[in-house]
């Protein structure tokens, strides 16, 4: 599984590039899995006096909730210490594009790391690979988004199929 890393500093604009990668990776027929990194503790996607929390406070663990539409899956005491821990989370996915994680990505070579920078400090103190923006930025080798989203991702492309 090929792995796509958004990183940046918060309204850097990690999101919405995410959704474009994923949209367009997924209009190229790749089966793509994200991940977001949320650095609040105490998030939780369950909500107190539900019926899935109620059978988390009874200790079920994981937690599953099936609808017509959708799964999800809730570990209690699960952490992702490795890369690997979360490429496995990502099933038969061909791409796994993640939002952040950059304290997991440090010692990872072999991840397609695209920063975000949202001015010029933000440039001189974030190295990357691969440097893009949103904001009004004329730097030369950094891409300038939306606007050249299409070279950009030309380049992810490439680097996919090595």
């Amino acid at each position: 599984m090929k792995v796509i890393a958004v990183l940046g500093h918060k309204k850097s604009g990690k999101t919405r590039l995410t959704t474009m990668l994923i949209r367009a990776l997924r209009e190229m027929n790749y089966k793509v899995a994200s991940a977001k990194h949320v650095h609040h503790a105490n998030f939780s996607i369950d909500k107190p006096g539900k019926d899935s929390w109620k059978h988390k406070e009874a200790g079920a663990n994981p937690t599953i909730i099936v609808s017509p539409g959708e799964i999800a899956i809730m570990l209690r005491d699960k952490k992702i210490e490795t890369l690997s821990d979360l490429v496995r989370m990502g099933g038969d996915s061909d791409i796994l594009v993640l939002e952040g994680f950059y304290g997991l990505l440090k010692e990872s070579d072999d991840v397609i790391k695209i920063t975000l920078v949202r001015n010029a400090e933000d440039l001189n103190s974030m190295k990357g690979e691969i440097m893009a923006t949103f904001e009004n930025l004329e730097e030369i080798g950094v891409y300038k988004l939306p606007e050249e989203f299409p070279q950009l991702f030309k380049l992810i492309l490439n680097k996919i199929s090595c």
